[in-house]
């Protein structure tokens, strides 16, 4: 896939953040579990101690260790609980609960070994395996704490603990297997989570967005108005509509071809969106026909709008290849008054655009409040 890098992540940040924000709940929930299964995990492993270790000592300074684990697991558990910090802070502190556990678990290898003569090696394996399958898919602060803290648990095992060789390098191979089996399964794992989500995304666009002219797609227009309708006459708000006509467009097909015809729809789309809010929704209808929501708009509000977007698409030729057009809009506003749904509000700005077009094109109807006589009927 072109779009991902060597780490299997997206080479665009944009996409890659988004990306990483649509799957942070379900990864929220799979920590949540991962923090707490080793919170009891510490816990449970006191009373282990007490009848490995028996009261002393060596028991009283396990008993710290374990008091840290569990510390470090509920500050972690906690944070993420709460869920009020960015996801690079709650990465390092993933990174860093899975390196500082496995420190803790250097430790118990040490005391115990000196006491009961026993290697803790499958249960902190495991213990990387688990926070390998268990992480979010994103590979570098996973590689960085596992072969951190796998390193660290080895040179401990080398350097304090008098193993044997072999048994250093059967150890050795269990870590390096559990790390690759890891590593693996996490960019396998995260190549597919993204690619299902950038065919999710392009169908999306598809669904939402009209291929050619980048406005909004008929579908999602309509959703959008219907939404906004409702909540408008919910909560006593003001809206607008407009309906807007490319003049004489099916001449320009006839006398340049259909790839003219296309520029002008796509310049005149991309010149409209140039010019609205971001609250305002921009989609096309069906062939030159465009519609435009204006949430919190009063009539005097859309009517300006509307001399905007005329201005804005014909102030200037519109250039394709060796052709330049100049070409004019006409455009119909209706306000929300006591409309029954949002057809009727709709069907207003319609009938108001019939109005412009029928009164000689490339103007806005009402001109103002509804006034537009010029001997139309």
């Amino acid at each position: 896939m072109g779009k991902l890098n060597w780490l299997g992540e997206f080479r665009d940040q944009g996409v890659e953040q988004a990306f990483q924000l649509a799957k942070w709940p379900w990864v929220r929930i799979r920590l949540l579990f991962l923090y707490f299964f080793t919170i009891a995990a510490y816990i449970i492993g006191v009373g282990t101690d007490l009848h490995d270790l028996g009261a002393g000592t060596g028991f009283n300074t396990m008993l710290v260790i374990r008091a840290a684990g569990v510390l470090l697991g509920v500050v972690a558990f906690i944070l993420l609980l709460a869920d009020q910090v960015r996801l690079k802070v709650q990465y390092f502190v993933m990174a860093a609960c899975m390196f500082m556990f496995v420190v803790l678990e250097s430790h118990e290898l040490i005391f115990k070994y000196s006491d009961i003569g026993s290697l803790s090696v499958p249960s902190t394996v495991f213990m990387v395996l688990a926070y390998y399958v268990f992480l979010p898919p994103r590979v570098v602060p996973s590689l960085a704490a596992g072969l951190s803290g796998s390193l660290f648990y080895l040179l401990s095992l080398s350097s304090v603990i008098p193993v044997s060789s072999g048994t250093f390098i059967n150890c050795a191979l269990y870590f390096a297997l559990a790390n690759c089996f890891g590593i693996f399964f996490l960019a396998s794992f995260g190549i597919s989570l993204r690619r299902e989500y950038f065919a999710h995304a392009e169908l999306k666009k598809l669904v939402e967005y009209d291929e050619l002219t980048g406005a909004c797609s008929r579908r999602r227009v309509l959703e959008a108005g219907n939404s906004i309708f409702k909540a408008a006459c919910r909560f006593n708000q003001k809206m607008a509509v407009l309906m807007m006509d490319i003049d004489n467009f099916k001449r320009v097909n006839d006398d340049y071809g259909h790839h003219v015809g296309d520029a002008v729809l796509r310049e005149t789309s991309r010149r409209c969106r140039s010019a609205l809010r971001e609250v305002d929704y921009f989609g096309r209808l069906g062939g030159e026909e465009f519609v435009v929501i204006l949430p919190h708009s009063g009539l005097h509000h859309a009517v300006s709008v509307a001399e905007r977007l005329r201005g804005s698409v014909c102030g200037d030729e519109i250039v394709s290849g060796n052709v330049k057009l100049a070409v004019s809009v006409s455009i119909g506003v209706a306000e929300l008054r006591r409309h029954e749904n949002f057809a009727a509000l709709l069907q207003e700005a319609d009938e108001q655009l019939y109005r412009a077009k029928k009164c000689g094109r490339n103007q806005v109807s009402p001109i103002q409040l509804r006034v537009l006589e010029c001997g139309c009927p």
